[in-house]
């Protein structure tokens, strides 16, 4: 399951907040790298044979074993709670939400205390399947234009009004119109051309063609009530100060800059929950929220910050009362290169420059190893890394016809020397390191590249302008994601305006893909012509370490996107 936006977070400033999905309300899918402002961690090991090193980091220190972290189940392997629902759970929250509407810009904290838990969605793909939400059962008509909805009887708002056909309608309607600020979801139902009522039960989705991916996407939208939605602007609209769901819990409070209420629901249509109530705790604040987590004042922190793992998370500072678990979400770096400017067109010279960003050694000493060197994207099982390597890189680009002409220890190409921008956030200090090293490894292999430290807000509009060479970016993706927003010829974020015909016939199989299941091995297929191809320079994918209270029992997590359904404390 996705997590957008803000979707588009930079390289350091404020920490990384977990759960982000795509982008900010303008771009609603995408994020500027969040590199941690950490010291080095691990031991350094020697360079491969004439590969060289520029620049250094920070001084190495000697290797030593990470703490011992557990993982999480996804919720279909979750058994229910044993008892009656009782207690309450406390969770971090690291800011205060905008709003609480799940549909205007599509911010981590909004989906964290919303999704699953206030709004439900028509489908349910938690367990890699697609199973009855809001809709009991579905029909595709023989040639796949049409997909019929049969909505569950007896299920209401917690304002006690009906839940029916029109509130699917009103929720997804405005999603399908071009000035729909949710580029996200609009793009998930790109499919979609028309949603039509049928019967006071049944709506029917009437798609552009044939597309198992428009029900991929009706796993993700939360379906909103009608009553209160309809002709109001998403950010007039009172459900975002006070939503109103059909979920197992129910919106009770909020007390600005200090916590948010929700209390379970007495009459749900699914599985009761095993808390009375969960409360999101406000704070700010990441050193006091770690030292509470440890005390017990809060149960869940979802996403401990890469400057405490690992000496704040040791078992040691535990005391036996909290666990360190690992979240692994699909979320992962990458360099947007323009096609646009030669010779960044050329798949030869993109593969060269691929071996001049060191994944390891940076993952190493400015990651502590919370970050994975991935040569693909992670959907396609994020192909292997080719190991940096500055004597091939610069074979590779004699080979292709990148070469010092005139002697001045920069190559060229029909008479014009080679130089590139890279756009860099500015104030970080992660990625400043790294982006150092990288123009220094351009610069010996005879490329120019000048690092150009830009704000947020402009890289955004550089991007969409296309005035850039390279720039650093995180998608935040799932494991069933549709790659076409990303790298589709008309994909709303396919900021590189990168074109491949094998690429379009492989999207077009995997939206004709009858499910899940179907949709693996062409993801592979995807990934591993991404993999040879780099339209984008793939540097990480990253995991995000969380602390659990020893009482807390059925937690699930997607990603790092939490579950709270299931869970249930002892006494």
């Amino acid at each position: 399951m996705r997590s957008p936006t803000n979707n588009t977070r930079v390289f350091g400033g404020q920490a990384w907040r977990q759960g982000r999905r795509r982008l900010t309300a303008a771009l609603a899918a995408l994020l500027l790298v969040p590199w941690a402002a950490a010291g080095c961690r691990g031991a350094r090991k020697p360079p491969p044979d004439g590969a060289g090193h520029a620049g250094k980091p920070s001084d190495a220190t000697p290797a030593r074993e990470l703490p011992p972290a557990k993982t999480l189940p996804e919720l279909g392997s979750v058994p229910p709670p044993p008892g009656p629902p009782a207690g309450i759970l406390r969770v971090h929250l690291d800011a205060e939400p905008p709003h609480l509407h799940p549909l205007v810009d599509d911010d981590a904290s909004v989906r964290a205390v919303t999704a699953g838990l206030i709004y439900q969605t028509l489908l349910d793909c938690s367990d890699g399947t697609y199973r009855p939400g809001l809709a009991e059962s579905w029909d595709v008509s023989d040639d796949g234009m049409r997909i019929a909805m049969r909505l569950r009887s007896g299920v209401r708002w917690h304002d006690r009004h009906p839940f029916g056909v029109l509130d699917v309608q009103a929720t997804i309607e405005p999603l399908l119109q071009s000035g729909s600020e949710a580029a996200m979801a609009r793009a998930d139902l790109a499919d979609v051309a028309d949603v039509e009522i049928i019967s006071e039960r049944t709506v029917r989705l009437a798609l552009r063609r044939p597309s198992d991916l428009a029900l991929r996407a009706l796993c993700d939208l939360p379906i909103l009530p009608d009553h209160l939605i309809r002709g109001v602007r998403p950010e007039s609209s009172p459900i975002a100060k006070q939503p109103v769901g059909t979920g197992p819990f129910r919106f009770v409070s909020w007390e600005r800059g200090k916590r948010i209420r929700l209390q379970r629901t007495p009459e749900t249509w699914g599985p009761a929950p095993g808390v009375e109530e969960i409360v999101f705790d406000l704070e700010p604040d990441a050193v006091h929220a770690l030292n509470r987590t440890r005390r017990g004042d809060l149960d869940v922190l979802p996403h401990v910050l890469d400057v405490h793992y690992p000496d704040q998370v040791e078992p040691a500072t535990l005391h036996g009362t909290t666990a360190l678990y690992m979240l692994t979400p699909d979320r992962y770096s990458f360099l947007v290169v323009n096609h646009r400017h030669p010779p960044l067109a050329d798949p030869r010279f993109r593969r060269a420059v691929a071996l001049l960003w060191d994944r390891e050694r940076f993952a190493r000493e400015l990651h502590k190893e919370l970050v994975r060197p991935i040569g693909g994207p992670p959907f396609g099982g994020a192909p292997s890394v080719t190991a940096f390597d500055r004597r091939r890189a610069a074979a590779m680009l004699e080979d292709a016809g990148y070469r010092d002409s005139n002697a001045d220890g920069v190559r060229d190409r029909d008479g014009r020397a080679i130089r590139l921008t890279m756009l860099v956030t500015a104030g970080s200090r992660p990625l400043a390191v790294e982006s150092r090293a990288f123009v220094l490894e351009m610069r010996r292999a005879g490329i120019l590249v000048d690092a150009v430290p830009t704000d947020p807000a402009t890289i955004l509009v550089r991007l969409r302008r296309g005035d850039f060479d390279l720039a650093p970016m995180i998608w935040q993706g799932h494991p069933d994601e549709d790659p076409a927003a990303l790298y589709g010829p008309t994909g709303p974020f396919n900021f590189s305006g990168y074109r491949s015909s094998v690429l379009d016939a492989a999207l077009d199989d995997l939206r004709r893909a009858p499910g899940p299941a179907a949709r693996r091995p062409v993801l592979a297929r995807i990934g591993e012509l991404l993999a040879a191809d780099q339209p984008v320079i793939f540097l990480y994918r990253y995991d995000v370490p969380a602390l659990v209270s020893n009482r807390v029992h059925g937690l699930a997590a997607v990603g790092d996107r939490l579950d709270f359904r299931r869970v249930w404390l002892d006494p």
